[in-house]
């Protein structure tokens, strides 16, 4: 009996020890909403007080159903829209394999340019440079992926061309495109053609992440005209609806960023972000979504469908924006954005980030918010999605 008690006296006293443990150390975020998840709460018609705030979904903000999730994209004319005016603008399940464009759909996306997009931060190892080269992006097996690794002996003819032959290489792709044109000063300037761009509605992306140091990728919106500066982020915002800059930790739990920029990078530049700190691995193996709901009153991020943060600082951008999948590599300091340490990446190993489907829908009630465009035609290639706003922009970049 003494030594029955015994036993059950140390299991008790571990017992504890592990609830003072956890309970000292949160293993996640209670997510901000920042009051929009009135949103989700007017419409399954209940109050704060009688739902878990850290578990709302997609579907207590927004209802999809009825909606295709098949390769689409939507041009004009007849659509089908469903009961809460919902249709579908844009889905690439990455199905079709194209002959051009690294086997891109050329209606909606290009790689991202040619160049540097980090110069190395050892002053002996110019080789820790991070360059951009459309032949790091493939489609295979349905996946998009976007190779990173270390090459000494680079033999694209574009990097070549550059002198970009012995670094780190990666990449990404878009839908906007950079063309490359002298810019009167000996080097390279770019115009910025976009394919295709959208103001509000939902964006969804399943991305898988490997389980490797020194590399971040992102899923991200931005526009021509979030240089601007005198009107804040309604002429353009620059929106991370995520990046991975945060594998582990030091506490061993994935994080990940939410991001808004306006007003250009310079000293005009503003900034509001959210790292929020997750139950679940995001360097599993496995695929996870990411998404997010633009309305005309805020930005609504979710992570594996559940909301993570809310925001809308800047003012609601409402102009249309691209779509952005970018990977990235440290350059020797082992740090990624946000100011996080995430090791250095090895020149042993390659490794890829791989999207596997991209869904875009839009809402009828949203359209009468969009900003007038800049000839006061529908916004298309013709216009380069500009707006009617006017304003200078930040000379800082």
């Amino acid at each position: 009996m003494k030594k029955k008690y015994g036993v059950i006296a140390i299991i008790s006293v571990i017992a504890l020890t592990v609830a003072i443990l956890f309970s000292s150390c949160a293993c996640y975020d209670k997510f901000t909403l920042n009051g929009w998840e009135k949103i989700a709460l007017e419409r399954i018609g209940k109050s704060a007080s009688e739902v878990d705030l850290t578990k709302l979904k997609v579907e207590d903000f927004i209802d999809l159903s009825g909606l295709t999730t098949d390769t689409y994209l939507y041009s004009d004319g007849d659509k089908t829209v469903n009961e809460e005016g919902w249709y579908a603008t844009l889905i690439d399940n990455f199905d079709v394999v194209y002959n051009e464009n690294r086997g891109l759909n050329p209606q909606i996306w290009t790689t991202s340019r040619h160049d540097v997009r980090w110069a190395s931060q050892k002053k002996n190892h110019p080789e820790y440079a991070n360059y951009w080269c459309s032949e790091m992006v493939s489609v295979e097996d349905g996946v998009v992926k976007v190779k990173a690794e270390y090459d000494s002996n680079h033999q694209c003819e574009i990097c070549k061309s550059y002198g970009h032959t012995d670094g780190r290489f990666t990449g990404g792709f878009e839908s906007r495109a950079e063309v490359v044109k002298p810019d009167g000063k000996g080097g390279r300037a770019y115009d910025s053609n976009i394919i295709w761009a959208q103001a509000f509605g939902y964006y969804e992306a399943s991305v898988r992440f490997p389980n490797v140091d020194g590399m971040w990728s992102a899923f991200w919106l931005q526009g021509n005209e979030m240089r601007e500066i005198g009107n804040d982020g309604l002429d353009g915002t620059e929106i991370d609806v995520y990046e991975s800059a945060f594998r582990y930790n030091n506490d061993k739990v994935s994080r990940m960023g939410h991001a808004l920029l306006w007003n250009g990078y310079g000293k005009s530049g503003k900034v509001d972000d959210q790292i929020v700190k997750l139950e679940q691995n995001l360097y599993d193996g496995n695929f996870h979504t990411f998404s997010l709901l633009w309305t005309p009153e805020c930005y609504v991020f979710f992570i594996d469908g559940y909301a993570t943060w809310a925001t809308n600082a800047g003012g609601v951008c409402r102009v249309p924006e691209f779509l952005r999948f970018t990977n990235e590599i440290d350059t020797g300091d082992g740090y990624g954005p946000h100011g996080q340490k995430i090791g250095q990446f090895s020149h042993d190993k390659s490794a890829s980030f791989d999207i596997e489907y991209v869904r875009v829908y839009q809402n009828t009630n949203y359209l009468s918010h969009i900003a007038p465009s800049i000839d006061g035609k529908p916004y298309s290639q013709a216009n380069n999605f500009e707006s009617a706003y006017d304003s200078p922009y930040d000379t800082a970049n």
